[in-house]
C-alpha cells in the first residue's frame, strides 16, 4: 500500500475530482467511511437513541470539517444524538462542506438529534465541556492534512479540551495539529485513539511525534484510483501483515532439516556470549533447518549447553575474547554448507577482528546480514562494502548511530531525510538496508521504500537488534530474496515486541522473550500464505 505526503495527496484528491468523481461525492464516501467505523467501534451494546448514543464532533473550514458534518448527517441518520461544534460560519465553509451543512441543517429542522455550536459564542468553552462529557466519542474534523503550522486561536482551546475530556477521540485523516508530511506537532496537538485516514497512509501517521498522537490508525478507501495514486505517491509503501505474508519464503510439505535453509551464525565475545545466542535462536524460530553457530572458544562450552539445537563451532579469538583472524579457515567447511551467514552480534571492535569480518564477508559467497559490530568494522569505508555486495546480496541492519559511523557523518532523523537517506544509500552501495528506528525502513537498489508499521518502545533493550539479524539471516536462507527476508523478518520482529509488551508491559519485556513471541505472527503469516 502507497504512503503519501499531504502535498500528494492533496494532488491525488484533485486528479480525481477532475477526473473520475466530484468532490462532494468523495466527501460523502470519506464521511460515510468513517461512521461506519464509528457505529462499529463505539455503538456495540449501544441501543440508538440512548442517550449513550451520543458523538460530539469539532469541524473545520476546509474539506476535512466537510467529512466530519457528513459523519454527523450519517450517526444522526442511525439514530444518534450528534453535536456539531462549527469553528467558521457556513458562508467560510468550503463549496462541497457547504452543500453538507446545510443538509445536516434540514435535518435538524425536521427534528433530527443534531445541535450546532458557534464556536465564536463567548460561553462556547462551558457549553462544550458539557457536551463533550456526556458523549461516547469525539470525532476531530478541524484540520486534516491540509494545514501545516502551530494550531491557533480557538483551534487551541478545541484541542485541550479535547485531550482533557475522559473520552475515546476519532481523528478524521490525521489528528489536528500532526503535520501529515512529517509528522511533525510544532504546537498543540490532539491525541486520538484512532486515526481515519483517507484513502491511502500518510508519512505523517507513520513518524513520530505524529505517529503517537494517532492511536490505530485505519484506512478508509473511498475509491481513489491506484494508477492516481501510483502517478503522484513517491516508492514509498506500508509494510503490513499481507505485504510480508507474500514474501514468506515457500516450506515444501516434504521439507528436511537440510532443504528447509542451512544458517551460519558467527557472533559473541567473551564479553556478549547472549548476542550469540539470540542471533541463532532466532535463526532456528525463522524456519531455519539447520544453524551453524561459530563463538570464540573461551565461550563455546557455555554457549553449547545453552543452545541445544544449534550446531557451535569454537573458534580461535584474540587476547581480548574476540573472534581471531584465523577463525576463516575453520569456518571454511561451515560456510561451503550454508545458505545465509548473519556476522556481528555481540563481536566486540577490536582491529583484529575488524580484520576478521572483512576477510569473512569477502569469501562469502552467500547472502550476508552485517549487524552491529560487522557494520562497525567499515567504519567510515561504506565504499567497502559496495566492491563485494556484487558478489554475495548484502544486508546490513544499522540504527542512526551505527549509521553514521558507518558512512562517517551525521545523520538526520526527519521523516523525509530517513526515506531519502534509506533510498540513496541502498542505491549507492548496492545493499539490502534496514535502517532501525521507530519506524524500521527498508530498502534495496532500485525498490521502493518500506515503512515498518510493527513494533513498540519494549524493542528499547538490549539484544533485540541480535534477534533481528537472526531472523533476516534465517529467511535468507530458506531462500527469500534480501529485501523479502529483511520485510518479514522486520514484521515478525515488531509484532514480537508488541505481543512481549502485551503480556509483560514495555519495560519487562526483553529481548529473549521475542523468542517466545513469534508464534502467533508465524502462524498468522503461513495462512495467509496458504500453508
Amino acid at each position: 500500500m502507497r504512503v503519501l505526503t499531504s502535498e500528494q495527496m492533496q494532488r491525488v484528491d484533485a486528479e480525481t475530482i477532475a477526473t473520475v468523481c466530484p468532490g462532494v461525492d468523495l466527501m460523502e464516501r470519506a464521511g460515510r467511511g468513517c461512521a461506519e467505523f464509528i457505529l462499529h467501534e463505539f455503538g456495540a451494546g449501544v441501543a440508538p437513541g440512548n442517550a449513550a448514543a451520543h458523538a460530539s464532533i469539532f469541524c473545520g473550514a476546509g474539506n476535512n470539517g466537510g467529512d466530519g458534518l457528513v459523519i454527523a448527517r450519517w450517526l444522526a441518520e442511525a439514530n444518534w444524538s450528534v453535536s456539531v461544534h462549527l469553528f467558521h460560519p457556513a458562508e467560510r465553509l468550503t463549496p462541497d462542506a457547504q452543500r453538507n451543512h446545510q443538509r445536516l441543517m434540514s435535518m435538524a429542522a425536521r427534528g433530527a438529534g443534531v445541535t450546532f455550536y458557534d464556536v465564536s459564542d463567548p460561553d462556547w468553552i462551558a457549553q462544550a465541556l458539557d457536551d463533550v462529557a456526556s458523549a461516547r466519542v469525539l470525532v476531530d474534523a478541524m484540520l486534516g492534512t491540509g494545514v501545516s503550522g502551530s494550531p491557533r486561536g480557538a483551534l487551541v482551546d478545541a484541542i485541550r479540551l479535547i485531550g482533557d475530556a475522559d473520552v475515546p477521540v476519532v481523528s478524521v485523516d490525521i489528528p489536528s495539529g500532526v503535520n501529515g508530511s512529517t509528522g511533525e506537532t510544532p504546537g498543540e496537538a490532539v491525541m486520538a485513539a484512532h486515526t481515519l485516514t483517507i484513502g491511502a497512509p500518510k508519512i505523517g501517521t507513520l513518524f513520530h511525534p505524529g505517529r503517537q498522537h494517532c492511536g490505530r490508525v485505519h484506512v478508509i478507501d473511498i475509491g481513489f484510483p491506484d494508477e492516481i495514486i501510483d502517478k503522484h505517491a513517491d516508492a514509498v509503501q506500508l509494510l503490513d501483515l499481507q505485504a510480508a505474508a507474500a514474501r514468506l519464503p515457500y516450506r515444501a510439505p516434504d521439507a528436511h532439516k537440510f532443504g528447509a535453509g542451512i544458517l551460519l551464525v558467527v557472533a559473541g565475545s567473551r564479553q556478549y556470549r547472549g548476542a550469540a545466542l539470540l542471533a541463532a535462536e532466532a535463526g532456528l524460530r525463522s524456519g531455519a533447518g539447520m544453524v551453524y553457530l561459530g563463538v570464540p572458544a573461551s565461550i563455546h562450552d557455555a554457549v553449547d549447553v545453552a543452545l541445544r539445537e544449534a550446531i557451535t563451532v569454537a573458534l580461535p579469538e584474540t587476547a581480548d575474547g574476540t573472534v581471531a583472524p584465523g577463525a576463516l579457515a575453520t569456518l571454511g567447511p561451515y560456510l561451503e554448507r550454508a545458505h545465509a551467514l548473519v556476522v556481528g552480534p555481540g563481536l566486540g571492535r577490536t582491529q583484529e577482528t575488524d580484520r576478521f569480518v572483512e576477510d569473512l564477508v569477502r569469501a562469502a559467497a552467500v547472502p550476508v546480514v552485517m549487524d552491529a559490530d560487522a557494520i562497525h568494522a567499515f567504519a567510515g569505508r561504506p565504499a567497502a562494502i559496495a566492491e563485494f555486495a556484487g558478489e554475495a546480496p548484502v544486508v546490513l541492519t544499522p540504527h542512526a548511530g551505527e549509521l553514521a559511523r558507518l558512512l562517517g557523518e551525521s545523520v538526520v532523523d526527519a521523516a523525509g531525510a530517513r526515506l531519502a537517506a534509506a533510498r540513496d544509500i541502498a542505491g549507492r552501495f548496492g545493499v539490502t538496508l534496514v535502517y532501525k528506528g521507530a519506524p524500521t525502513l527498508v530498502s534495496a537498489p532500485g525498490e521502493d521504500v518500506w515503512i515498518n508499521t510493527s513494533g513498540s518502545s519494549a524493542l528499547a533493550t538490549g539484544g533485540t537488534g541480535d534477534v533481528l539479524a537472526g531472523l533476516i539471516g534465517g529467511m535468507l536462507a530458506q531462500g527469500a530474496s534480501p529485501l523479502d527476508a529483511a520485510l518479514v523478518g522486520c514484521l515478525l520482529h515488531g509484532r514480537a515486541g508488541e505481543a512481549a509488551a502485551e503480556d509483560l508491559g514495555k519495560r519487562g519485556a526483553i529481548a529473549g522473550d521475542l523468542l517466545w513471541a513469534f508464534g502467533p505472527t508465524m502462524a498468522a503469516l503461513e495462512a495467509l500464505a496458504g500453508e
